[in-house]
């Protein structure tokens, strides 16, 4: 998927918010790196995913601050996990919730993206209960449900590519009876609040978890580009039978691939990805490609 001008305002805020976390409270230094920021997205090659114009910023800001920040989304990750770990033990206080349902499961697994858990710093859990409960009020796509319930248990090897932290915790709920099956994959490096092998324990995740192991993308994009990942991440793509892709980074870099089936789960927030996949904004989106 190409980016447009209308990404531009919503990478222009990464920016200025990438900016202010990185630069430690020096605010000459926080503005010079919204300065650059905002003159790579002034040159920005558009026929780009949206994802890759990020990884641009994101490496001209960890450069800029000369590795002093070497994760400038840490203490949002590191509350995001927290608070998902503190609702799972509410989930019976849910309408709607089964474990032992599939659709509950991966209402479940999307209703991390409706929740932004980096504004819930005072883990305000009745809030933030309430919000997840309307991931149980939404509609879904009953067919593509049932085809992906079938795909994933039919499946010999599913590849399950990890969107947010917190989300993630979220996830394995879902992915619990695939365990034997599956390979997990995070990004390489630091990539907004996305997850990396250093938030797998914390998030739920030990060694053995799954049976293919973990792989990342062994670099900086909130995405997938295949130019710039690692020889694991290939072979682990090429062996799978399917893929799931969480959220709509995941979306906008691997839409246009031909190679795999892939499950792209996610909450349709941005308009421009509204717009790509006719969806209304705020709704569970379960898109099966390839299929």
């Amino acid at each position: 998927m190409r980016a447009c001008l209308d990404c531009l305002p919503c990478l222009a805020k990464n920016a200025i918010s990438l900016a202010k976390k990185s630069a430690c409270g020096d605010d000459a230094l926080a503005r010079r790196m919204a300065e650059s920021g905002l003159k790579i997205l002034a040159e920005a090659d558009l026929s780009l995913p949206p994802p890759c114009l990020a990884r641009k910023l994101i490496d001209n800001a960890l450069a800029e601050c000369d590795g002093a920040v070497p994760d400038p989304w840490k203490p949002e990750k590191d509350t995001s996990t927290e608070l998902a770990q503190k609702l799972m033990e509410h989930l019976p206080e849910i309408p709607g919730w089964d474990p032992q349902s599939f659709e509950s499961r991966l209402r479940l697994s999307v209703a991390g993206n409706i929740l932004d858990f980096s504004i819930y710093d005072d883990l305000d859990i009745a809030v933030a209960l309430e919000t997840v409960a309307t991931a149980f009020t939404k509609p879904v796509d009953a067919d593509a449900l049932a085809q992906l319930q079938c795909r994933m248990d039919s499946a010999r090897s599913i590849l399950w590519i990890f969107d947010n932290c917190g989300e993630a915790v979220f996830d394995r709920l879902l992915m619990e009876p695939y365990r034997d099956k599956l390979t997990l994959a995070v990004r390489g490096r630091p990539a907004f609040n996305d997850l990396t092998r250093a938030e797998l324990a914390a998030s739920g995740y030990p060694d053995g978890y799954a049976r293919g192991g973990v792989v990342s993308n062994d670099d900086g994009v909130p995405g997938v580009v295949d130019a710039t990942c690692g020889e694991s991440f290939a072979k682990a793509l090429k062996a799978s039978d399917l893929v799931v892709a969480k959220g709509q980074a995941n979306f906008e870099t691997m839409s246009d691939r031909t190679d795999r089936p892939i499950a792209f789960l996610f909450l349709a927030k941005c308009p421009v990805v509204c717009r790509e996949v006719g969806a209304t904004p705020q709704t569970i989106q379960i898109i099966l490609h390839n299929f």
